[in-house]
């Protein structure tokens, strides 16, 4: 078992999703942030209403126990009213993989 977990988030552009990731690492929240290259095609009820949007996943690496400061982090600086974020416990990494979090990622 790990302390890491895996943040997920879809933000409305390209801009979005890097400027929440830079914030992240500037408050050493997170260890590291991707932005995969490709858009993702969203399709989602909202307010009772179906809808769908291109949107931009960012994936924040980070130590278990920040999950609720990135959270509200990202609820900060996200343009959403509610953006979806998605936490996945990491089961297992390499020891060094695991240090390099630990070490890079603030202590609470």
């Amino acid at each position: 078992m790990t302390d890491i977990v895996e943040i997920h988030v879809t933000c409305p552009s390209l801009l979005d999703a890097r400027e929440i990731a830079s914030k992240l690492l500037d408050e050493r929240l997170a260890a590291c942030c991707n932005i995969p290259v490709k858009e993702v095609d969203s399709r989602y009820w909202w307010k009772g209403k179906r809808e769908r949007q291109d949107e931009w996943r960012l994936i924040v690496k980070t130590r278990a126990g920040l999950f609720d400061a990135c959270a509200s982090a990202i609820r900060a600086a996200h343009p959403y009213e509610t953006p979806a974020i998605f936490g996945f416990k990491v089961d297992f990494a390499d020891e060094a993989t695991a240090a390099w979090v630990a070490e890079s990622c603030r202590t609470d």
